[in-house]
């Protein structure tokens, strides 16, 4: 296999990849992904939001990029030593579903929580930046304790939502039948 084939096997980010905005220089040269803001961390770290609400926000975050951005270089594990990519088709398909997701999000906690998953996850806003931009006419202490009040409530509700949708798939799969032809 060549050297371009591996490249486009391995399971980090492209050259082209890391030159973009979100990742900066650390150490020697190496090019590492810039984390923007640490509020979910900091609502996890200080008990305000469960595990499941950390793991339900990076599951959006995850559907979001790859819908909006077509690139999957946030994955964690490495790819097994016999998969086999796809094609531009499957791609586009990944693709389509990722969005599927992230407008059934949407449609279940509104319009109103979409955008505020957007300014907490993907454009990594502070409290206090969430809180100008919403609230512009009230104190900054207010709106710092507002925005965080509200982000923690809504990846609550984003876990809950995740885990609905779970019980909701496997009562289904248990109630399927099967109807087979008789001849």
């Amino acid at each position: 296999m060549s050297k371009t084939a591996t490249a486009l096997l391995s399971d980090g980010p492209t050259t082209e990849r890391t030159l973009k905005p979100d990742y900066e220089t650390v150490g020697m040269g190496k090019r590492k992904r810039r984390v923007k803001a640490r509020t979910v961390q900091t609502l996890h770290e200080s008990g305000d939001i469960s595990g499941e609400a950390v793991t339900a926000a990076n599951r959006w975050l995850e559907d979001y990029i790859f819908f909006k951005g077509a690139y999957a270089d946030y994955l964690k594990d490495p790819l097994d030593r016999d998969y086999i990519p796809g094609n531009i088709h499957t791609f586009a398909v990944a693709r389509g579903k990722a969005a599927a997701r992230i407008a059934e999000v949407r449609e279940a906690l509104g319009l109103c929580s979409h955008v505020r998953l957007e300014m907490l996850l993907v454009e990594g806003m502070s409290f206090s930046a969430i809180g100008k931009k919403l609230w512009p006419a009230k104190e900054r202490a207010t709106q710092a304790k507002a925005a965080r009040s509200q982000c923690s409530l809504l990846l609550e509700q984003l876990a809950n939502f995740y885990v609905e949708k779970h019980k909701k798939e496997a009562r289904e799969k248990r109630t399927c039948t099967c109807v087979t032809n008789v001849a």
